[in-house]
């Protein structure tokens, strides 16, 4: 790893555990808005042209058994890229780090978008151990300090950090730090205007572990032709989802329709697509307890998935360790 991209993961802290979350498959104590009961004050910063955003409550995450098994098996490496940065900032992600909030657009260029962290943060000391490693390009805007990274180098900057406080650092392309900053001033209205996202963002609860919510029909509207299932699922028009891994995986999307006709096509799709797994898990006995353990209904336009299964299933799927079935 080159410095920069060093620099650029250490600092900002949560792409760590992120990343922890995007290899098993993706509570803040801080003030709210009473619009948003129990989540970050963050969340309000994203801006209102967002067509999704993602939310990761980082504390129930690391105080889960399936962290502690990840970090029984990956901890010698998890100090080891953490130690430097933990001794000179005195920040440890895992303990440090409360919540992460995330929002993107569908017509934005690949790695554009903000990330905004929660937490307890030095920044004085992250600055000085940015200076350690790369010469940031410092950018002061609405007096806020971004600080840039040289990519290619240092004949382009791409992504940078935001102190938007010691208690939230956004990540980012300069433009969707900007667009954070501009909010959070108030000089923009932020995600709680967007019609289509602030009624399901009201309607999250904060205990859960991982959440998301997307205007589907915007996204599927910018998607190239030949997206795979784009004409079974062109009807969606809003999609939004929870999952807690603890000793299982326990997750809920519910996908709502431009009416009950297609809501029901929609529920015949996924469904066939449970079958399938089905007739798989006929000769795999693994495969087969997992499958049992997604349900899919309809409530007139809004189709429900729900997934309930222990979390070693998971485990089996990716070592490709299933039991076949015994055939008598």
């Amino acid at each position: 790893m080159n410095r920069r991209k060093f620099v650029f993961t250490s600092t900002i802290l949560m792409v760590l555990i992120a990343g922890v979350v995007t290899g098993l498959a993706l509570y803040s104590t801080y003030i709210v808005r009473a619009s948003l009961p129990g989540l970050p004050e963050a969340v309000a910063y994203l801006p209102a042209e967002s067509h999704a955003v993602f939310g990761m409550n980082v504390r129930k995450f690391v105080d889960s058994p399936i962290y502690a098994k990840f970090e029984e098996k990956h901890g010698q490496k998890i100090a080891g890229d953490l130690a430097d940065f933990i001794a000179k900032t005195g920040v440890d992600p895992r303990r440090d780090l409360t919540y992460v909030v995330a929002a993107g657009r569908a017509v934005d260029h690949e790695g554009k978008g903000a990330i905004i962290a929660v937490g307890r943060f030095n920044t004085a000391a992250i600055t000085s151990f940015i200076h350690t490693y790369v010469v940031p390009i410092r950018v002061d805007y609405k007096e806020t300090q971004v600080l840039m990274f040289p990519e290619k180098n240092g004949t382009e900057v791409e992504k940078g950090v935001a102190y938007l406080s010691e208690s939230e650092i956004a990540l980012g392309d300069l433009e969707s730090l900007k667009e954070v900053i501009d909010v959070r001033s108030g000089g923009s209205p932020g995600i709680l205007n967007n019609v289509t996202l602030a009624p399901m963002l009201k309607a999250l609860n904060p205990e859960e572990m991982f959440w998301f919510a997307g205007d589907a029909a915007t996204i599927l509207a910018n998607a190239p032709a030949h997206t795979p299932f784009v004409g079974s699922i062109s009807s969606v028009q809003t999609v939004m989802g929870t999952v807690n891994l603890t000793d299982a995986v326990n997750g809920r999307i519910t996908a709502t329709a431009k009416d009950e006709d297609s809501a029901r096509k929609l529920a015949d799709v996924a469904r066939g697509f449970v079958a399938l797994g089905q007739l798989a898990g006929n000769h795999q006995a693994d495969l087969s307890e997992l499958i049992k353990g997604i349900s899919v209904t309809q409530d007139r336009n809004a189709v429900r998935l729900v997934v309930n299964f222990p979390f070693d299933l998971l485990e089996k799927l990716e070592q490709g360790n299933f039991e076949p079935k015994r055939v008598l």
